[in-house]
C-alpha cells in the first residue's frame, strides 16, 4: 500500500465562537486531544464545523443573537451541535442558551475534563438510525426489538439498563467517564448524580454476568465504565492512548489555562 492510500483520519471540527484572546488556551488544549479547533469572532466565520463551543462575546447579548440565527439557518454550521459556556450564576442565563438552542450547558468556572467530556458526548450523538443489529464478541443486540442475547441466553434489561448497554456498545472498549454516561444517555446537565450511572451500571453488569459475560462492564477507578471486559481492552491507557489524551489525567494547571478567562 502506498502511503497515498493510506486512509486518513479526519478529527472533528470544533469552532470556538467570542473574544478570540480568552478562547486560545481552550483550543490549545482541545487540539492536544485531538480536535480541529478555530477560534471564531463573528459569526459569519462559522462555516461546516462539527461543534460550536459558545464562550463570552464581544457585546453584551451578541451570542444569543448568534445562536439564533445559527439555528434559524441564516449561518452556516445551522447543523453543528452548540456547547454553551455560561459566564453567569443566574439560571436564566442557561434557560436562555437552551431555548435559543444550545444542546449543552457548561457553566464557567468549569473543570476542562468535564468540558471535554460534553464536547465528546454531544459528537457521538447518533444523526442517523442504529444498525439493527449490533454484535461485540458474544453478545448480539437487536436494536429494532431491543433484544438483548449473549451466546444463546436472553438477557433481560430495563429501558435505562439497555439504553447504557447501547452508548457503550457503541465502541465497546472505550472507557466512557461518569459525566459523559450522564449526559448521553440520561441528559442531565450535571455530574451531581453521577450515582445514578453506577448503580445502573452495576445493575447491567450483573444480568450480563448471569448470562455468562463474567467481567463485562467493569469499573475504572476514577474515570468510568467500558464494556468490554479489562482483559479486552487496549493496552497504554484506559482510552488507548496513553497520557496526554486521557483528559481524567490532565494537570490542574492545564485546567486553569483553559478556564481562566471565565473567572470574572
Amino acid at each position: 500500500m502506498q502511503p497515498e492510500d493510506i486512509p486518513r483520519v479526519v478529527p472533528p471540527v470544533v469552532a470556538i465562537y467570542g473574544q478570540e484572546s480568552e478562547n486560545e488556551a481552550l483550543a490549545d488544549e482541545l487540539a492536544l486531544d485531538g480536535f480541529d479547533t478555530r477560534l471564531v469572532s463573528d459569526p459569519a466565520s462559522f462555516g461546516e464545523v462539527d461543534l460550536i463551543v459558545f464562550g463570552r462575546a464581544s457585546r453584551r447579548g451578541a451570542g444569543l443573537g448568534a445562536l439564533r440565527a445559527l439555528r434559524g439557518g441564516g449561518l452556516a454550521g445551522s447543523g453543528a451541535r452548540v456547547l454553551w459556556v455560561s459566564t453567569s450564576s443566574d439560571a436564566t442565563d442557561t434557560l436562555r442558551a437552551f431555548a435559543a438552542g444550545a444542546d449543552d450547558v457548561i457553566r464557567a468556572p468549569f473543570v476542562y475534563a468535564e468540558l471535554l467530556a460534553r464536547v465528546r458526548a454531544l459528537l457521538r450523538r447518533p444523526t442517523g438510525e442504529m444498525p439493527p443489529v449490533i454484535r461485540y464478541a458474544a453478545l448480539t443486540i437487536h436494536t429494532a426489538t431491543r433484544t438483548v442475547i449473549y451466546g444463546s441466553t436472553p438477557v433481560e434489561l430495563r429501558r435505562r439498563e439497555y439504553a447504557l448497554l447501547l452508548y457503550l456498545a457503541r465502541e465497546p472498549t472505550r472507557v466512557f467517564a461518569k459525566v459523559e454516561l450522564l449526559r448521553g444517555v440520561w441528559g442531565y446537565p450535571s455530574q451531581d448524580t453521577t450515582r445514578t450511572v453506577q448503580s445502573h451500571a452495576s445493575r447491567l453488569r450483573r444480568k450480563l454476568a448471569e448470562a455468562g459475560a463474567t467481567g463485562w462492564v467493569p469499573s475504572i477507578w476514577g474515570v468510568g465504565y467500558c464494556l468490554a471486559p479489562r482483559a479486552q481492552l487496549p493496552t497504554g491507557g484506559t482510552h488507548g492512548q496513553p497520557n496526554r489524551a486521557d483528559p481524567l489525567r490532565r494537570t490542574a494547571q492545564a485546567s486553569a489555562r483553559a478556564t481562566a478567562a471565565y473567572r470574572h
